[in-house]
This record gives structure tokens, C-alpha cells and sequence, in this order.
């Protein structure tokens, strides 16, 4: 009998205890989603050169910009809470949210205001992004060295309030549809120049204004854990903290450098994972109709090393473009649309097709006999190297366009791009992309180190103008390189960078130039239909694909979103049952 009353109290103590511990459980946990996000991402500065479609998603999931555009294209407040324009004065005055960092310090309009002027628009820092800004009174010429930064119209006029003056004649809308890129999203001056080098390298050193914070992150592994930011539209010591952002964690892996992808669509029926932002060749062929798409600002494109004398020849950069065969690319990778110029339908392309989707090798040996046939037959014997990023789709593309250029004589060595390692003085060990840092050595002028190398390229905007600036020899961002003495900066910058094609063309310049400055908006559509027509005439860059955005979700996940920028918005997805699936070591 006491033996059976010891146990009716253990049993009363045992229920006892778990009563308590689950009513101090919290009600609004929120669930734990297992989601696959794709290739790995080394560096998490959002104003940053990035060159891969996947970075942009990550990055969007961590920092939030000034405004955001729905699946429509249409404009949404986002960390602004308002704004107001004076077309008279041509102001626009953005007005803040009440917002926290991921370390619950308030975001304020500086960290806006530092993430443009010091990251994006600073001529000594390369950035394709600061096309973005141009229709802002003074950016274009603070650019190219005219001006100093302090005199643009960018200003912080109250801790939670920007002001913005625009050039004459431009369009204010534009300018708000811009803010709407991530690469506009702030970034902290302390922490920034706590660690210049390193600071975006490591969850442990970065804080993010978005609906997540990079809580864990393995780079060997490649396992991470995006944590809900309590403070994302809200003060942090709120009670009802799943008001803003419903998943509580998502968790998952990247695909690591020389492996292929572990997840597969059996995973998602299996309900091992909820959510693929990326899958095998394989699965995109047999799933292709289970999948939520969205049309992308950026472009898969090959770069031309235009300084390489093979290249600088237009008869061989067009030749090498008319004897690939872009349908059969999309074949390939299921997903994307073929490249029919170089800006994107989501970026404002042209609506006519500037290059066939269809290879014509007759067309292309006779713009190769045009060539000088001495340096034609030298890189047919020599060769000459494709320099792509590790993963599947980036492989097949080569191979389809490898064979293309096969057909016409030359060998082609592809050449997949390392991680690159770096050990700085204080002995911390950070890790780059293999293509990124390839192309931002090539944004500060190094020319010797790839022959043709493959680039998500980013168009930013759902404008063409941003896109089609970065291939301009004086308006695309890069900045410039030699002094000489401005007043109220330290040095006088008075020759333009190249952009990463080494490529410079006079009437090009002119045409953007027009172009961006134009005040009416059917002439500037048309001018930059021009612009983009002349660009696919020259060929320095070689278009493959318009990129897109797919997802593959379980049926256990509702209102999973698609912005405008095809960017993924996780802050209202729900996991049906989500209890039943936690983590075991993630409970509290």
C-alpha cells in the first residue's frame, strides 16, 4: 500500500512539475521550420558587390529596406513608416518605424544614411548599387569625383527621419521603388568598422534589422539557425512577440563547396524539411509543377574579359553568343527563362528580343571569319578557361555551352572557382566565394584573373537604368582611382573604374547617360530600350538567363509569400502541428 501511494505522489509530483515548466513555456513560441535555402553564403553585408541570385535571398530574410514591393510590383512601406514629398523643393521625407537591430538597439535614419553614403555611394568602394541612387541631387557626380559625399542630398534630419533631394526632373517614384533592393538595407557604422574586414563573416559579429537574425551558423557544415528578431517592427520586451514574425526558427543547411545537395522533394513529402529554395536538376525536371515561382532581378550571365585579346574582338564575343543554344540551357536547369537581351522582364527589360533563345552556327562562323584570324587560331589551339561556381546548375549550363563553342573550334577548360581562405593579423579566419572574390578584384581593376566568368548579375531594381549603368565606363558605381585634393574630402578621385567586363564604349555611355537623365518617362523607357539594344550589338557581357525563383514547400506550410524582386518572405509562414516537429535539443 505505501509502495502504491510512493508512486500516486511521484506521478503527482512528475504531472506537478511538467504543469509548471509548461506554463512557463511560452504561448507564442512559434514553430521550427526546416528549410533548405541552397548554396552556401560566405559574407552577410547587404550593401556589398554580391554575384549569386541565392546570397540576395538570404540577405533579404536578415535586413529589411526602406520599402518593399509586392508580388504585383507595387510600392509597400517596410522600415518606413511614411513619407511625404514636396515636388516643389523635390524632397521626399521618410519617416522610421519604431524598429530594433537584432541586439535590441533602435534603428535609427544614420544607419540608413551610413549604409548608402560610407558603403554604396563612397567612390573608393566599388558598388554596381549606387546606380540606385542617381536620380538623388548630386550622387552622379560624388560618383565621379565632382563633389563631396557630405554634398549630396541624402541627410539623417532627425533620429528617425531621412530627407532626400532629387535632381530636377526626376521621377520620385523611382527613387522609392529603388529603396526597395536589399543592397538599400542599413547596416551599423560601429559594428562595421568594429571589424572592416571580417564584421559580415560570422553570426557572432553582425546585427540584422530584418525579420531574422543569423543566430547559428557552421561554415563547415554548412547548418544554420535564422532566429525570429523579437524587435523587427516592435519593441523587444513586448509580450505578444509573434505579432510581427510567426516562425519562431529556421534552421537547415547550405550546400558547402565540392558536395552536392542533400535535401531531395521526398524530404518535403517525408516532412523532413518544409520548405526547398533550391533543388536537384533532377527534382526541378519531376516536380517542376509543384513548385511556387517568381521572376528575379538578376541575370546568369558569362562576362567577357574584354582586355583578354580573344574578347576584345566584338566579332568573337558575338560569334561565342550565337552558337549557344539558350533553350536547351533552361532544358537543363527546368527553371529560369532564356536571356533574350540583358536586362530581365522583372527589371524593367524591353519588350523586344534583342537575342534568340535558339543557337545559329551558321551566323556565328561568319562573324568569327570576320575576326583577325591569327589570334582566332591562337586560343583555338591554346584555349582559353570558364570560370563558374561549384554547384549542379552552374555545371550544366557550362556543359551545354562548352559543346557550343566546341563546334567552333575552340576548347574550352572550365574551371570551378575555390573558396578562398584569408587569415588576418589578429589570426581570425574568413571565407569568400570563389567568384565573388574573383569579381572584386576585378572591381578595383584587376584584369588577369579569368578569361570568361559566369555572374548572377544583379540588376537591383525592377528599373532597367540600374542594370544597364554597371556596364558604362563612368556611371557604373564602381568609383574611381586617382587624387588630387576636393575640398571637404581627403583625395580628389578623377578616373572612373571599369566595370568587371573591362569593357568601354563611348556611344554606350552616351546612350545610358541620356537615358538616366531623361524626364519623361516614355522617352527614358525607349532610350533605355536603345541603350540595351546597342549593349546585345557589342556583346561584352554574354546573358544566358533570365533567373527565377522557385520553392518547394510541404502542404503542412501556409502563406509562404513572393515579393516583386522575387525575394522569399517568411514572416507570416505557418507550420501546421508545429509542435509535433521540434527539434529535440532546441527545447527548452
Amino acid at each position: 500500500m505505501k509502495r502504491i501511494v510512493s508512486l500516486l505522489l511521484l506521478l503527482v509530483l512528475i504531472f506537478g512539475v511538467l504543469t509548471t515548466l509548461a506554463s512557463c513555456a511560452p504561448k507564442n513560441d512559434g514553430a521550427q521550420i526546416s528549410i533548405y535555402l541552397g548554396a552556401q553564403v560566405f559574407d552577410f553585408d547587404p550593401s556589398d558587390y554580391y554575384v549569386s541570385d541565392g546570397a540576395e535571398q538570404v540577405l533579404s530574410l536578415l535586413y529589411e529596406p526602406l520599402f518593399k514591393l509586392n508580388k504585383n510590383g507595387r510600392l509597400q512601406k517596410a522600415a518606413a513608416k511614411k513619407y511625404k514629398v514636396d515636388k516643389d523643393d523635390r524632397e521626399i521625407v521618410i519617416t522610421l518605424r519604431e524598429s530594433y537591430w537584432s541586439d535590441n538597439i533602435k534603428v535609427v535614419a544614420s544607419d540608413f544614411v551610413y549604409a548608402w553614403c560610407e558603403r554604396i555611394i563612397n567612390p573608393a568602394n566599388p558598388n554596381p548599387a549606387a546606380a540606385l541612387f542617381y536620380d538623388i541631387e548630386g550622387v552622379q557626380e560624388a560618383m565621379n569625383g565632382q563633389i563631396s559625399i557630405s554634398d549630396i542630398g541624402i541627410k539623417a534630419t532627425e533620429m528617425d527621419q531621412i530627407t532626400i533631394k532629387y535632381r530636377e526632373g526626376a521621377d520620385y517614384k523611382r527613387i522609392l521603388k529603388n529603396l526597395a533592393s536589399v543592397a538599400t538595407a542599413p547596416v551599423r557604422q560601429d559594428i562595421v568598422e568594429s571589424a572592416p574586414t571580417s564584421w559580415s563573416k560570422a553570426a557572432n559579429s553582425i546585427a540584422t534589422n530584418g525579420p531574422f537574425e543569423l543566430k547559428r551558423y557552421n561554415k563547415d557544415t554548412g547548418e544554420f539557425q535564422l532566429v525570429r528578431n523579437v524587435g523587427y517592427h516592435q519593441d523587444p520586451t513586448v509580450k505578444d512577440y509573434d505579432n510581427k514574425v510567426k516562425a519562431g526558427m529556421l534552421y537547415g543547411e547550405f550546400t558547402v563547396p565540392g558536395t552536392d545537395i542533400a535535401v531531395s522533394y521526398d524530404d518535403i513529402q517525408d516532412k523532413v524539411t518544409f520548405i526547398m529554395a533550391d533543388a536537384s536538376l533532377e527534382d526541378r525536371a519531376d516536380y517542376k509543377k509543384k513548385a511556387k515561382t517568381a521572376d528575379q532581378t538578376s541575370v546568369y550571365t558569362y562576362v567577357f574579359n574584354n582586355s583578354h585579346e580573344l574578347f576584345a574582338d566584338v566579332n568573337v564575343r558575338l560569334a561565342l553568343s550565337l552558337a549557344i543554344d539558350r533553350d536547351k540551357i533552361i532544358d537543363a536547369i527546368t527553371f529560369g527563362k532564356a536571356a533574350d537581351g540583358f536586362i530581365p522582364d522583372a527589371s524593367g527589360g524591353a519588350k523586344e528580343d534583342f537575342i534568340s533563345s535558339d543557337a545559329n552556327m551558321g551566323k556565328a562562323r561568319e562573324y568569327l571569319a570576320k575576326a583577325n584570324q591569327d589570334i582566332v587560331n591562337k586560343y583555338k589551339a591554346e584555349g582559353f578557361t570558364l570560370t563558374i561556381d561549384f554547384d549542379e546548375e552552374s555545371r550544366a549550363i557550362a556543359n551545354v555551352v562548352v559543346a557550343a563553342w566546341a563546334e567552333l573550334g575552340f576548347n574550352v577548360e572550365i574551371v570551378v572557382a575555390d573558396l578562398v581562405k584569408t587569415e588576418l593579423l589578429d589570426e581570425t579566419i574568413i571565407y569568400d566565394s570563389g567568384i565573388q572574390y574573383l569579381i572584386k578584384n576585378a572591381s578595383y581593376g584587376s584584369k588577369t584573373e579569368y578569361d570568361v566568368i559566369a555572374v548572377d548579375w544583379q540588376t537591383y531594381s525592377v528599373d532597367a537604368g540600374a542594370g544597364l549603368a554597371s556596364l558604362t565606363s563612368n556611371l557604373n558605381g564602381m568609383g574611381v582611382t586617382e587624387y588630387a585634393g576636393i575640398p571637404g574630402v581627403s583625395a580628389d578621385y578623377s578616373v572612373a573604374r571599369s566595370n568587371i567586363a573591362f569593357w568601354a564604349d563611348a556611344e554606350y555611355d552616351r546612350l545610358v547617360a541620356e537615358a538616366l537623365n531623361c524626364d519623361d518617362k516614355k522617352d527614358r523607357k525607349a532610350k533605355l530600350a536603345e541603350a540595351e539594344e546597342y549593349l546585345m550589338e557589342q556583346m561584352p557581357v554574354c546573358p544566358l538567363v533570365f533567373n527565377q525563383t522557385f520553392v518547394f514547400s510541404s502542404s503542412k506550410i501556409s502563406r509562404l509569400k513572393l515579393d516583386g524582386l522575387g525575394n522569399l518572405n517568411f514572416t507570416k509562414v505557418k507550420l501546421r502541428n508545429y509542435k509535433k516537429y521540434y527539434k529535440p535539443e532546441d527545447e527548452d
